[in-house]
């Protein structure tokens, strides 16, 4: 199906939820064409992808059960700029973990990520906006099996618990040299890479593994952050 058939057939159906009641979701009016002119304006290149287009000249979103909102228009909300300089909030539990779209510099849509806050980690959660209906539809129909809920309530303490997608800058470079120059700014040794560009669903970095106040950079093109490692005190080197 594609992106407008699958909001169809949510707008359309009735779900039951985990205590056996039945639900709707409250679906938005699409945006007019003066409102998508001034959205416009904070998307890069002040352009907004056809894909995105053709959902919001449909409807702007819907309020629902488990995901409080899915807006389309919900561009620059997340924050969190080292990790995803330009996104939409595809949903948000209510407890500080978000579904983010996101968009390159030249306003293409991208991979929709999980942003989990405890435990702070970074997850591909599907591959594409497409991808991220489909598992939707999939929670709304079946939330006691579902991708979104594996991801929610399991994924993240594979991810913080292995990190195995952080590497040294300098084992990263013994194998990717092309990327010296972005990372010759970073001096020393204290700073890790965090490598998505071979990713699939579930994969991910603990990013808040090197402390709530570290500092991130996120390459301009690929899928690749670099982060500063927090240095270990007197006390917490010797005592573990």
């Amino acid at each position: 199906m594609n992106n407008l058939q699958i909001i169809e057939k949510l707008q359309s159906s009735t779900f039951t939820d985990e205590d056996g009641e039945q639900y709707t979701l409250d679906f938005q009016p699409a945006l007019s064409d003066k409102e998508i002119e001034n959205l416009k304006k904070q998307f890069p290149n002040s352009s907004i992808d056809k894909e995105l287009l053709d959902i919001l000249k449909y409807t702007k979103g819907w309020d629902g059960f488990g995901l409080e909102r899915v807006y389309f228009d919900s561009i620059g909300e997340f924050g969190f700029w080292e990790l995803s300089p330009y996104s939409i909030t595809l949903g948000h539990d209510g407890f500080g973990n978000f579904w983010l779209l996101d968009i390159d510099k030249n306003g293409n849509l991208g991979k929709v990520f999980f942003a989990c806050h405890d435990p702070a980690v970074f997850i591909v959660h599907s591959q594409n906006l497409n991808e991220y209906l489909m598992h939707l539809v999939e929670f709304y129909e079946k939330p006691e099996s579902c991708h979104l809920n594996e991801v929610h309530d399991n994924t993240v303490m594979t991810v913080w618990d292995n990190n195995n997608l952080c590497v040294s800058k300098t084992d990263f470079l013994t194998k990717n040299t092309s990327f010296k120059g972005f990372l010759d700014e970073f001096e020393g040794d204290e700073w890790t890479v965090a490598d998505l560009r071979n990713d699939k669903n579930g994969d991910g970095f603990a990013w808040g593994k090197f402390g709530s106040n570290q500092f991130t950079k996120r390459h301009g093109k690929e899928l690749i952050w670099v982060i500063k490692n927090k240095k270990k005190g007197f006390f917490k080197r010797l005592f573990g």
